[in-house]
């Protein structure tokens, strides 16, 4: 190593290349402009096991990012199937719902019916005992409050006629009773008169 003037330090080069041996603080070769040092390139079998290492790593993070999906699909089949199942039991309560309240509008009318039937029952009697003009021919009650489709009353009220006359422009004339039902033991009340 020697010392050129300006205090730099220079040394005797060889290049690789040309073989030409010049003092330079350059790090090419005057002459042929090849670089002094060489640079590393990595073996071909760092190379190799690199690329080995980034493509299991790749296919590594590719199986997680798949089985990540199928959790997800997994989760949401099985939402899906709970929301389904969900509402079919919810249909079919519905179901059940509406048959029980047909039964019980079912078993109001038959109530009726039954207060309808004594009702003529009892004016027939009166008509016998001379109390009443016959004959009795049937009677008919409407629902003045807790009619048979109201399934909140517990009570029915009914406006009720024993007929013993139609007209002939299809009005009736009869004796007025008042009616009432108990809806949840079947029990009925009436008597003459409003």
């Amino acid at each position: 190593m020697s010392d050129v003037e300006g205090g730099s330090p220079s040394y005797t080069r060889v290049c690789r290349r040309c073989s030409a041996q010049s003092t330079t603080t350059g790090d090419t070769c005057p002459a042929c402009g090849t670089a002094f040092v060489r640079s590393r390139r990595p073996s071909r079998r760092l190379v190799l096991g690199v690329v080995a290492v980034l493509v299991v790593a790749g296919a590594g993070a590719g199986a997680v990012l798949v089985k990540a999906q199928r959790d997800a699909d997994e989760r949401d089949r099985v939402a899906v199937a709970e929301a389904q199942a969900a509402q079919e039991a919810a249909d079919r309560e519905a179901a059940a719902q509406e048959e029980a309240d047909d039964l019980e509008r079912d078993l109001r009318a038959e109530t009726v019916d039954q207060l309808e039937k004594n009702i003529t029952k009892h004016a027939r009697k009166l008509v016998r005992q001379d109390l009443l003009e016959g004959p009795i021919k049937y009677s008919s009650c409407t629902a003045v409050g807790g009619s048979t489709d109201d399934l909140t009353a517990l009570t029915g009220t009914f406006e009720c006629i024993a007929v013993n006359k139609e007209n002939k422009d299809d009005t009736v004339s009869g004796y007025s009773y008042a009616g009432t039902a108990d809806w949840s033991s079947g029990e009925i009340s009436w008597k003459l008169g409003s």
